[in-house]
């Protein structure tokens, strides 16, 4: 990859039968990580700006339709039920302009802005990665 600082932001479309393997990634929740960047010494540096209050994402998506906030009338098997939204920023971009304090402070505007665009009640989950070094595009 060419030399400088990149991002890179992607949206996955999620089912329910796969918010359970996103939510065990994203509230890192796994034992172990096919993910060779995170360092799981360095969870605890994670910070979520939204959580899901204790509950789990599929539990979060029902409850929401307990309280007549969203329907799945008509919905079928299969369909997507969260979408995904990733940011990725080069680590070296971070460490070039403050490091840790500075990437939490980038990630909370990037959660407001995002709170801006979609509305804070729908987002489920909202959480910056502290230990994981995205090699990839440093």
């Amino acid at each position: 990859m060419a030399e400088g600082n990149w991002s890179v932001i992607r949206v996955e479309k999620i089912s329910a039968e796969g918010a359970q393997k996103t939510e065990r990634h994203n509230e890192r929740k796994n034992k172990s990580y096919a993910n060779l960047n995170v360092d799981t010494e360095q969870i605890a540096r994670n910070v979520h700006f939204k959580d899901t209050g204790g509950f789990t994402y599929n539990e979060y998506f029902q409850r929401l339709i307990d309280e007549g906030k969203i329907s799945t009338r008509g919905q079928k098997a299969g369909a997507t039920i969260f979408n995904e939204l990733v940011i990725d920023v080069n680590t070296r971009y971070f460490e070039e302009h403050g490091g840790y304090e500075y990437a939490k402070q980038f990630y909370e505007e990037s959660y407001r802005f995002g709170c801006e665009i979609y509305g804070e009640e729908n987002i489920v989950s909202a959480v910056m990665h502290a230990d994981e070094i995205n090699k990839a595009v440093s």
